[in-house]
């Protein structure tokens, strides 16, 4: 099936039905997934996250964590069209999966707020958690024998998960997706991992400064919040997930 045609690969909406799986471990080391590392100071590609970065940075201590994971790829079947939604009943396609498994890992507790820039939009959702670990998890899906053509983009911060993207695809799929540095610096928007045309980027703070509510929602202390413009006291005290739309670069 053509990439072009416009269906969720996600793994777990109802339009998937797996039957068979094969599954393989990519080491980060390995070159498959790094071709374009990202250096890491990297150029935000839209105002609000320049504006994010810009407000909080000086008032965050520098804390150092740790970035680090690796790719696994697995085969399943899928519905060939919306209309078979719970038939079960074919005919499938067969979609290939490339997940990127890893964590962020601090020396003392922080939690975050995960973005998905895209053409159109930036997404944010705050994690539900808390921790010296923090999952990172990042996907590409696409039909097997048409990754040049396009694929699903998606990823997740502790299980905080961003919409997906549709990305151009590549012949080497998981080389198509950057990712950034090892080290991430605790209050500065850093991207962690990005395609040719969605990003994905997270902001973390440490539990020092944060504030628990109900259904693990988290927002910042009011002292640091008071300092910040309006905009950005906004998203960090009052909202768990948003978007706006993307503005011309």
């Amino acid at each position: 099936m053509p990439a072009n045609q416009a269906m969720d690969l996600t793994p777990g909406r109802p339009l998937s039905r797996t039957t068979r799986r094969r599954s393989s471990p990519i080491r980060w080391a390995d070159g498959l997934q790094v071709r374009d590392v990202l250096e890491s100071r990297l150029v935000l590609n839209h105002p609000l996250l320049d504006q994010l970065d810009s407000s909080i940075c000086d008032l965050v201590p520098g804390e150092s964590v740790e970035f680090g994971g690796e790719w696994t790829t697995s085969s399943r079947q899928a519905y060939k069209s919306e209309a078979q939604i719970g038939t079960g009943s074919g005919p499938f396609v067969e979609v290939v999966d490339f997940r990127w498994r890893g964590a962020l890992t601090a020396a003392g507790p922080f939690s975050g707020i995960a973005f998905l820039l895209t053409a159109d939009n930036l997404y944010w959702a705050k994690a539900p958690e808390v921790s010296l670990t923090l999952p990172v998890h990042v996907s590409l899906h696409a039909y097997a024998g048409y990754t040049a053509e396009g694929a699903t983009f998606t990823a997740s911060l502790a299980g905080a998960f961003l919409p997906g993207a549709r990305v151009a695809g590549s012949a080497d799929l998981a080389g198509a997706c950057a990712f950034g540095p090892h080290v991430v610096i605790i209050g500065r928007v850093t991207c962690l991992a990005r395609t040719n045309s969605a990003g994905f980027f997270v902001l973390l703070i440490p539990r020092g400064l944060l504030k628990m509510e109900r259904k693990r929602l988290w927002r910042l202390c009011d002292d640091v919040a008071s300092s910040l413009p309006p905009d950005i006291r906004e998203l960090l005290v009052h909202r768990r997930t948003g978007s706006i739309r993307s503005q011309p670069r």
